[in-house]
């Protein structure tokens, strides 16, 4: 069991696809993922799977972004395929058909053109003998006769019938025009008859490629009253050169076109019309004329016209005429004194580059012998290139567009198809806010993530020099943002940074909050910081220090020199300038000891 698809618009035009082998079929751009590969920007990776039942073949959607259409619908699972169905994949419609291939029906017709061929071609022409030669005269006797058998056959003039439907039935249908000029097809009362292409579900089938599969139902009832009604067919059915979009009464004297195939239909049973002929009237007798006497006409008298007495109302009805023509005369010639008008035409260029002039990165080329357009260039929306294309087709003297408009929301919809299927790349956004520029936009926390990233939008990418690069990596971030602080003196600053927001946290001393209002607009002009949160509290310098009370005992202090302390902290005898775990004990006070350590500053408190 074998199916095709067969392209019939868009930009794969004339493909055709086979699925004779295997039961499983997957229709998409990538070559390492699919059976058939469709060069097509708008297709994905993986977009249709095609596969044979035991009801026939069937298919699945297998794209989110721009989903396969059946006769312009979207569907849901599996559905069967039917003779004639239209498949959309990406830009490109396909025929679904299951009839044999075009080759096998060319293999079938050369078979059928040479049965004619066939019939005769094992006659030989019979010998003649000499003693035949010498006796002309009897040969011309006998062969005659012999002879008319096959004489006939080939020298009668008699008019080849196309369609062998003539039979005895009542109306005929005869072709008067078309690729099937000629044809003559007998019809019937009380039937129903279909007319279109399709050998398999038409009883009247005409070659033509203007007709379609189903084009049009002619009905017959038992009366040999004639109706026809068109099946939705593309170039639709004409009634005497009239579109026809309801059921149509059809008499012998109306002409029917489907495409560009024309035919009437006859009725035999009507009693045809008689010419008159006057040739008969020559056998009739003819009667002898009775001659009548004629009476002798009085003389009239010469009359004098200038004595006759003219009728008022006759001189009336020529004073008005006359005035009526001497108005239409004057009125003739005051059409010619009107100004003369200027007309101002635009040259077709500046008409296009009027039309154009809402798409900005859309370039073209006019050829004014032909009246082709050819188009290139990026717009942002399906919806803008139905505009575009809309407002260019009312320009009358464009005959035919090449459209090679690159739609922007494709490309961006299936390359984050793909971003979103790596978990490294789940805050990585491709979009664009005009057409021709692409933003690619996000967060990574590492470089590694970064080069991985660049790598495949290097290889899989179509347009690098139209793509801004707004990705920040957080390592790099974090580092940026610890420099800011540590070089405005604010060690005890704590942050955090999640997907470009900034949180800043903790104590800094009210003497520098200056300082600190500077660090925080330095923060906010580093690119790839979207936003900066600040829930730090201005302090003095005690309450900026971090509190170490509850790890450390302070047993006892002594004072000496009036102004310097010392005090046991867990057993141990410091003063100023000691270490203690590390810190270096910068003050003792009354009642807290300050302590620094790598910038940081802490604090422990002490009742005396």
């Amino acid at each position: 069991m074998a199916a095709h698809f067969i392209a019939e618009e868009g930009p794969l035009q004339g493909l055709v696809l086979d699925f004779k082998e295997g039961n499983l079929w997957i229709i998409g751009r990538d070559p390492d993922q699919t059976d058939y590969v469709l060069e097509d920007a708008t297709v994905s990776r993986k977009h249709a799977e095609i596969s044979l039942g035991d009801e026939g073949f069937f298919i699945k959607n297998l794209s989110r972004i721009n989903p396969t259409l059946i006769n312009e619908e979207e569907f849901t699972g599996k559905i069967l395929l039917k003779e004639g169905d239209r498949v959309r994949i990406g830009q490109t419609l396909f025929l679904f058909s299951e009839e044999t291939s075009l080759e096998e029906k060319k293999t079938e017709e050369k078979k059928n053109e040479s049965g004619y061929d066939d019939i005769f071609s094992s006659l030989e022409e019979p010998e003649v003998s000499s003693h035949e030669e010498n006796e002309p005269d009897n040969e011309s006797e006998v062969e005659p006769e012999a002879r008319n058998a096959y004489d006939t056959i080939f020298e009668e003039s008699e008019e080849e019938v196309p369609f062998h439907l003539i039979g005895d039935t009542p109306l005929l249908l005869k072709v008067i025009s078309g690729p099937n000029a000629g044809a003559e097809i007998g019809l019937e009362k009380n039937k129903t008859y279909l007319i279109g292409k399709d050998p398999n579900s038409c009883e009247i089938v005409f070659q033509d490629l203007s007709v379609s599969r189903n084009h049009a139902k002619l009905t017959i009832d038992s009366e040999g009253i004639i109706t026809i009604e068109d099946l939705h067919s593309k170039n639709g059915t004409r009634l005497n050169g009239v579109l026809i979009e309801e059921l149509k009464h059809v008499t012998s004297q109306d002409l029917i076109a489907c495409g560009t195939t024309t035919f009437v239909i006859l009725d035999k049973e009507a009693a045809q019309e008689t010419i008159y002929s006057p040739a008969y009237a020559a056998f009739e007798e003819v009667e002898p004329e009775e001659e009548v006497e004629e009476e002798p006409e009085e003389e009239e008298l010469p009359t004098n016209w200038k004595e006759s007495i003219i009728p008022t109302k006759y001189i009336a009805l020529a004073i008005g005429g006359v005035v009526t023509l001497l108005i239409v005369f004057l009125s003739f010639f005051s059409l010619f004194k009107s100004q003369k008008m200027e007309v101002v035409t635009k040259k077709p260029v500046e008409k296009i580059h009027e039309a154009l002039k809402k798409y900005n990165d859309v370039e073209f080329s006019y050829n004014p012998a032909t009246g082709k357009l050819f188009l290139t260039g990026h717009v942002l929306t399906k919806v803008d290139q139905q505009e575009l294309l809309y407002d260019l087709k009312a320009l009358p003297f464009i005959y035919s567009v090449e459209d090679n408009i690159i739609i922007d929301e494709y490309i961006w919809k299936n390359i984050n198809d793909v971003l979103v299927e790596n978990a490294d790349w789940k805050g990585i956004n491709v979009y664009a806010t005009e057409a021709g520029h692409f933003i690619i936009s996000g967060y990574l926390a590492t470089n590694e993530e970064k080069d991985n990233l660049d790598d495949y939008l290097n290889t899989h990418f179509p347009f690098l020099d139209k793509l801004e690069n707004k990705v920040y990596v957080e390592q790099n971030l974090t580092m940026q943002v610890q420099a800011v602080l540590q070089s405005n003196g604010l060690d005890g600053i704590l942050f955090q940074l999640n997907n470009g927001a900034l949180t800043l946290s903790g104590f800094f001393n009210e003497k520098e909050k200056q300082k600190y209002q500077d660090a925080v607009s330095q923060l906010e002009e580093i690119p790839g910081i979207r936003s900066v949160q600040n829930i730090a509290v201005a302090s003095n310098e005690s309450s900026a220090r971090i509190n170490l009370t509850a790890n450390y005992q302070i047993t006892g202090y002594a004072k000496y020199d009036s102004n310097n302390y010392s005090v046991v902290i867990n057993g141990q005898i410091l003063t100023l300038g000691d270490s203690l775990d590390g810190m270096d004990i910068t003050s003792i006070q009354k009642n807290m000891i300050l302590l620094e350590k790598d910038g940081l500053k802490y604090k422990i408190d002490y009742n005396p």
